[in-house]
């Protein structure tokens, strides 16, 4: 019998497409017999759909990702870690699709270091891997009970001249996606959202690149950048 917890992964990898060959087609005989996760796994789904049916197609000007490159190239590196191989990569955009929600299990309180740029709460509630269309973390979000998020970047997350990075959540799809900030360059930080119900797992986070000043429909309307789902964290 497979553990709900493994159950919980595959449903997260499956909706992602991360699921391939004879693992995909044993997960898919699965749903065709289990109406409970062929349930949970259209639930997971229609979060994803909820969030980016919001955001506006728009044209890209040609010059935009030269543009990125070059405020990414000019943006101070921070000192590579030490005794470590893995070398270090530039921040690629767009970036939207997700990756395996299991990374987050195995993060407990007191992972993340560095220094904030307000108070923390003690613990969250909520933690969140936030990757892109390269299938690599960019970002880990902690989603406190205060309504505040803390935003600790795996890449460089800078936005360029004349636009913003801003973090959004899809507390449900009544209330759609409600925007928890903005900001330009992410070193290790946290951002005071509004008033909203206490955060859950599976709940969507995302970063998307919106003008100056934030989104001006208070929807997502630049391109997703990266995105993930909450999990809680084992305390």
């Amino acid at each position: 019998m497979t553990a709900p917890s493994e159950t919980n992964d595959m449903i997260a990898q499956y909706v992602l497409g991360l699921l391939e060959g004879d693992e995909q087609a044993r997960f898919e005989a699965r749903l065709a017999s289990e109406p409970e996760l062929a349930r949970q796994v259209a639930a997971l789904q229609n979060n994803f759909d909820a969030l980016d049916s919001t955001a506006t197609p728009e044209t890209v000007s040609a010059d935009l990702w030269s543009r990125i490159e070059s405020a990414i190239d000019t943006a101070p590196k921070a000192a590579p870690a030490a005794n470590t191989n893995r070398p270090s990569r530039a921040f690629s955009l767009p970036r939207w699709a997700g990756m395996a929600a299991a990374i987050v299990l195995s993060l407990g309180v007191g992972y993340f270091g560095g220094q904030s740029l307000g108070p923390t709460p003690q613990a969250p509630l909520v933690v969140a891997v936030l990757v892109g269309d390269d299938m690599e973390p960019g970002a880990i979000i902690e989603a406190f009970a205060d309504d505040s998020v803390r935003i600790v970047p795996l890449e460089a997350l800078v936005a360029p001249a004349g636009s913003v990075l801003e973090v959004w959540t899809l507390p449900d799809a009544e209330t759609g996606p409600v925007s928890l900030g903005t900001f330009r360059e992410a070193s290790d930080l946290v951002l005071g959202g509004p008033n909203l119900p206490a955060p859950q797992p599976d709940q969507l986070y995302e970063i998307t690149l919106e003008p100056a000043g934030g989104s001006p429909t208070g929807r997502p309307t630049g391109p997703i950048l990266l995105k993930g789902f909450a999990r809680a964290p084992v305390i």
